[in-house]
C-alpha cells in the first residue's frame, strides 16, 4: 500500500474491495438459495460491466484523484482519467452502485407496504432520491470536499464552492440519481412470485431456467451499458463544446499538472 494515503483513501480503497466482493459473495449465496440468479447479483454483473465507462467519464469531469492511489497500467483499455484510473475502480462500482440500489430498494418496499403506494412510482422516486443524496455524500463530500479526488473544471453556475479546488458539478449527482432510478426498479420491483421485472421478461422468452439466466445477464448488461453511456453523453458534449471551463489555476494536488482544458 502506498505510504502517501491516508486513512480515509484506504478506507475508501477498502470500500471498493471489500464491498465489491461481499456483494458478489451475497449475491451468489442468495441466487444459490433461490435456485436462480437474484437481482443484486444481476446488479453486481452489470455494474462491473460498464466499469469501463468510468475512464471517459472522469475526463469529461475533469476528475483527477489523489497520486497517492493505486492505478491500473498504462495498457488498460481507454486509461483516459487523468493520472491513470484508480485500480479499485472495476470492483469498486459494484459496492459503489450496489448499497445505494440495496438501501432504495428497501426504503421503497417499505413505504409501499406502510402507506400502500404504487410499486413502480415509488421505486422510481425513491431511487432519484437516494442516488443523488448517495452521490453528493461519495463525490462531493468524500471526494471534493476531503481530498480524495477533485473535480478541475465545472461548468459555471452549476458547481458548488466553485472556482476553489473542492468545486463539485451538481449535475454529477443528477446523474447518479437518474441511474438509480433505473437500477433500484430493477431490484425492487418483484411480482407475486417474487420475481424481479428483469426475470419476468426473460421467462417470458426462455424454455429453460438456463435460458433465462442468460438472457437475464444479456438483459442487465445491455441496460447498465445504455442507462450509463446516456447520463455520460451530456457530460462528453458539454466538455467538447468547452463549457466546462471555471475552476482553479492552483495545481489540486501539489506537484501533478491539472488536466488541460480542450474543447475551447
Amino acid at each position: 500500500m502506498n505510504s502517501g494515503l491516508t486513512p480515509l483513501m484506504t478506507t475508501a480503497i477498502a470500500f471498493a474491495y471489500v464491498g465489491g466482493l461481499a456483494f458478489v459473495l451475497l449475491g451468489v449465496y442468495l441466487s444459490v438459495r433461490r435456485r436462480r440468479l437474484h437481482p443484486l447479483l444481476l446488479l453486481c454483473i452489470s455494474a462491473l460491466s460498464f466499469s469501463w465507462i468510468e475512464a471517459p467519464y472522469d475526463w469529461a469531469m475533469y476528475a483527477q484523484f489523489a497520486p497517492a492511489i493505486p492505478r491500473m497500467p498504462a495498457w488498460w483499455p481507454l486509461n483516459m482519467t487523468w493520472g491513470g484510473l484508480p485500480a479499485p475502480v472495476p470492483i469498486g462500482y459494484m459496492s459503489y452502485f450496489a448499497l445505494p440500489a440495496v438501501i432504495a430498494a428497501a426504503i421503497g418496499r417499505w413505504l409501499c407496504r406502510r402507506w400502500q403506494l404504487r410499486q413502480p412510482t415509488t421505486m422510481l422516486t425513491v431511487g432519484l432520491v437516494v442516488g443523488f443524496c448517495w452521490a453528493f455524500a461519495f463525490n462531493a463530500i468524500l471526494g471534493a470536499r476531503l481530498g480524495v479526488f477533485y473535480y478541475g473544471r465545472v461548468i459555471p453556475g452549476l458547481g458548488l464552492w466553485e472556482g476553489t479546488r473542492n468545486q463539485y458539478p451538481i449535475y454529477d449527482s443528477l446523474a447518479m440519481g437518474i441511474q438509480m432510478m433505473v437500477f433500484t426498479y430493477l431490484l425492487g420491483r418483484t411480482d407475486g412470485t417474487g420475481r424481479s421485472v428483469v426475470e419476468v421478461w426473460a421467462d417470458k422468452r426462455a424454455a429453460t431456467r438456463t435460458q433465462s439466466a442468460v438472457l437475464s445477464v444479456v438483459a442487465v448488461v445491455v441496460v447498465g451499458n445504455l442507462l450509463y453511456g446516456a447520463v455520460f453523453a451530456p457530460h462528453l458534449a458539454t466538455k467538447l463544446a468547452g463549457w466546462v471551463t471555471a475552476g482553479p489555476e492552483a495545481e489540486l494536488f501539489p506537484g501533478v499538472p491539472n488536466q488541460p482544458m480542450t474543447g475551447r
